[in-house]
């Protein structure tokens, strides 16, 4: 899956893969040649790098509540969740996470959460808040 084309032509969703050319889609030789720079020209923002920061807002798994169903798998547009078959249960590629939370709101069993976005972390924030007694919980 490719990011936003007008935004980021040569991007792809997932961190560091860029594209160019025919990969992208048909195109004359003169477009494919500037596109191939300009995704070589993106390459080198991450090679000049010390250190790369992965996104803070991923998802985590509660091993405890996890059937290891795989639908978070199956919603998942970043491939950033698999099934352990011998665990039976969903492990999260941090990496590959974008932390959209569409896996979270999918789990039947309520055992994804995002980091620092956890049920009993907005309760908890709402309660500071006295906002509970307005929402009616």
């Amino acid at each position: 899956m490719e990011a936003h084309v007008k935004l980021r032509p040569v991007d792809f969703a997932t961190d560091g893969i860029f594209v160019a050319g025919l990969a992208h889609n048909p195109k004359d030789m003169d477009e494919s040649i500037m596109q191939a720079k300009a995704a070589a020209s993106r390459a080198l923002t991450f090679i000049t790098k010390k250190a790369i920061l992965v996104e803070g807002t991923i998802t985590e798994v509660n091993e405890d509540r996890c059937s290891g169903c795989g639908y978070c798998e199956i919603i998942c547009a970043y491939k950033a969740i698999e099934v352990d078959k011998e665990k039976e249960i969903a492990v999260v590629n941090e990496a590959l996470c974008k932390g959209c939370g569409a896996c979270v709101a999918s789990c039947r069993c309520g055992a994804l959460d995002l980091r620092g976005f956890s049920n009993e972390q907005l309760f908890d924030s709402f309660e500071a808040l006295d906002l509970v007694d307005v929402l009616g919980e």
